[in-house]
């Protein structure tokens, strides 16, 4: 080839280089220019707002900052956590599919196995550094659920107790303090007075499905469900740790099939509630007298935490995590369209004050 044809070739090869270039510059914008938020307006940064979220195999996602900015925590196992739960933003427990119970005593930078089980876990609830319980399904040798199994630990993982429950599902357990809490199964509802070594059967429901409790304080409790003939969310409270109980009447407006039905519930104080759906985040202020949908920015929602009573942080059927700094009255959402690469089933939260 002579001189100016390869001369020439190599202008064609440049000219096509940097057409390529304009043309990742015509799609991307200008050079040095950050691309847009796949979700919208970000959450701002909330300092000493800690969160951790779990669904992935191997992986926490954790924030210090209100949700404004996560960062991979692994566990190191090759295991997905199903719960996770924080007594503080040092001390927390994190469940996983395999039966594995993990302790944290750094925020969750190292975890160390304390329990495996066999049991499909289904909730994890820490009552202080020192206690937990763990909820779920215990299994035969060939893996099948024979009956569903409550564990507790009063010594940080060093020793378990077990406690079985026959003919029940349970779903979700939480305590109002060291020695009061509260049990759930599908259409059941258990209170304990001594820290969990005894259940008392408070509530029979028929005809309902039962997803999550949540403990206030001054022994408030709620648990959260809905009815399977309508289709409705309920809400169910008690002011004396689990004694007696109240339907709450959520009167919302009308929205598709499934779309109010309760799937998680969070709350803060005496009075904040907040209950994830698919059609958005259905809140009240003031002890369950009112509620209000509240629509979120991208995603459906699905596992929700309350740090206090402004900081509330969700995470949902797909990638974008949520959070919100007034109540929900504003929800931002956050994340690239690349992580998670699963859903996130479940989330916890704490605030500043709790980590002091």
């Amino acid at each position: 080839m002579s001189t100016r044809r390869r001369r020439l070739a190599r202008a064609a090869v440049v000219l096509a280089a940097l057409a390529a270039l304009g043309g990742v510059a015509a799609c991307g914008g200008a050079a040095g220019e950050k691309p847009e938020p796949p979700f919208g307006t970000p959450p701002s940064p909330a300092p000493g707002v800690h969160a951790w979220a779990v669904g992935e195999p191997g992986v926490i996602l954790a924030t210090s900052d209100g949700g404004a900015v996560w960062k991979r925590q692994p566990f190191f196992l090759p295991q997905r956590g199903v719960d996770v739960a924080f007594a503080d933003a040092s001390t927390g427990w994190l469940a996983t599919d395999a039966g594995t119970v993990l302790r944290t005593t750094d925020g969750g930078t190292g975890w160390t196995v304390v329990e495996q089980a066999p049991m499909i876990v289904k909730a994890v609830a820490a009552v202080g550094a020192g206690r937990v319980c763990v909820v779920g399904e215990a299994q035969g040798a060939a893996g099948e659920p024979v009956a569903s199994v409550l564990l507790r630990t009063d010594d940080g993982g060093e020793t378990w107790r077990r406690s079985r429950f026959d003919a029940a599902q349970l779903v979700d357990v939480a305590f109002a303090d060291e020695r009061r809490g509260v049990l759930v199964a599908l259409d059941r509802v258990w209170s304990t007075r001594d820290g969990g070594r005894t259940w008392r059967l408070r509530r029979t429901l028929p005809m309902t499905v039962l997803v999550g409790v949540a403990a206030g304080d001054a022994g408030r409790l709620w648990v959260a469900g809905w009815d399977t003939q309508t289709g409705d969310p309920l809400v169910l409270a008690t002011h004396d740790a689990g004694s007696t109980w109240r339907r709450l009447t959520l009167d919302l407006p009308p929205a598709g099939p499934g779309a109010l039905q309760a799937r998680q519930i969070a709350c803060a104080g005496e009075d904040h509630l907040w209950v994830t759906c698919a059609a958005g985040v259905i809140a009240t202020a003031d002890g369950g007298r009112t509620w209000a949908l509240q629509p979120v920015p991208a995603g459906h929602p699905l596992a929700v935490a309350a740090a206090d009573a402004a900081h509330v942080l969700a995470t949902t059927e797909s990638r974008p995590l949520l959070a919100t700094a007034d109540g929900g009255a504003t929800w931002r959402a956050s994340g690239d369209r690349g992580s998670p690469t699963q859903p996130l089933v479940a989330i916890s939260a704490v605030a500043a004050e709790a980590a002091e």
